[in-house]
């Protein structure tokens, strides 16, 4: 691999106003073609995730209080929190050739090697690969790895899509979706206009897409829309083994407009594998599923 370069923490707020600058100037090359991606991986120190922190997320979710003792492991998506403004440096890199601003997260998938407990210094290292065409743009992996005094803790491949940025010729039209049929509900989420900001308090994750309805209509959205993350937190809530090991991940479909409710079902379908799925309950479109392995 690449030798990384190092860099500070980022800020994400000064990722955001950047990418806001960015956004009317052309990504596209003197021959018409987008650039390659960047070869570099980013790396970077974290001091740790706070007890404040893992609380905020603990209220956030609703979920067990960390008390170090029944619980001491912080949760995957707290983990991704951690390293998310280590992949948005990363993607806003003059050379990374798709648009940050209105890039639609399609996909992620986890494993949660060991576990990541509060106050334990980290470092951050994320890499792009995989430029694909997609039927409305561009997609790309985004590889992230956290690691702790050379042991690495936790890998995450996420899936972004460039919407309107089209690398390859455009593909043949996607086949039709098999239709859906919503499986035995298991708990209702009722989402409030504050979801976006609550996610963006916790996370720092402030993109305008989340945040109110004016906001998201200048990126696309007739409503603001929940975090995709926000929906991966609440899937796994209280699900997550303690000494870590699982793996997991969520596909993304159809976002969640906020307010909004969201119909979930979490089912065994073998022993150490629990699929989740999350859909409107009133029109029955699917806007999520996942699934966790336990080790």
């Amino acid at each position: 691999m690449t030798e990384p370069r190092r860099i500070p923490l980022p800020e994400l707020g000064s990722l955001y106003r950047k990418a806001a600058l960015d956004a009317a100037k052309s990504k596209l090359s003197t021959t018409g073609s987008l650039k390659a991606l960047p070869q570099r991986p980013v790396l970077a120190e974290h001091p740790g995730i706070t007890e404040e922190q893992a609380e905020a997320y603990r209220q956030l979710v609703h979920g067990e209080v960390f008390d170090g003792v029944h619980r001491a492991s912080l949760p995957s998506v707290l983990v991704h929190i951690a390293g998310f403004p280590v992949q948005m440096a990363l993607m806003s890199q003059r050379e990374f050739p798709l648009p940050l601003l209105g890039m639609v997260h399609l996909s992620n998938h986890v494993h949660h090697h060991h576990p990541v407990t509060a106050g334990q210094p980290l470092q951050i290292l994320a890499r792009a690969e995989n430029l694909a065409p997609h039927r409305r743009g561009t997609q790309v992996d985004i590889v992230l790895e956290i690691s702790a005094a050379g042991q690495l803790l936790y890998s995450s491949t996420s899936v972004y899509l460039g919407r309107g940025s089209y690398l390859f010729d455009k593909p043949d039209a996607a086949a039709p979706r098999e239709d859906f049929t919503p499986p035995v509900k298991t708990a209702l989420w009722t989402l409030g206009a504050e979801a976006g900001r609550d996610y963006a308090a916790v996370s720092g994750d402030y993109n305008p897409i989340h945040l109110t309805g004016l906001t998201a209509k200048a990126l696309g959205q007739k409503r603001a829309i929940v975090h995709g993350m926000y929906s991966a937190a609440r899937m796994l809530e209280g699900r997550e083994p303690e000494g870590a090991g699982h793996q997991w991940s969520i596909q993304f479909a159809a976002p969640v407009a906020l307010p909004g409710k969201v119909a979930f079902a979490a089912e065994q379908v073998e022993e150490k594998v629990t699929r989740f799925t999350g859909w409107n309950p009133r029109r029955a479109k699917p806007h999520f599923t996942g699934e966790l392995i336990l080790p």
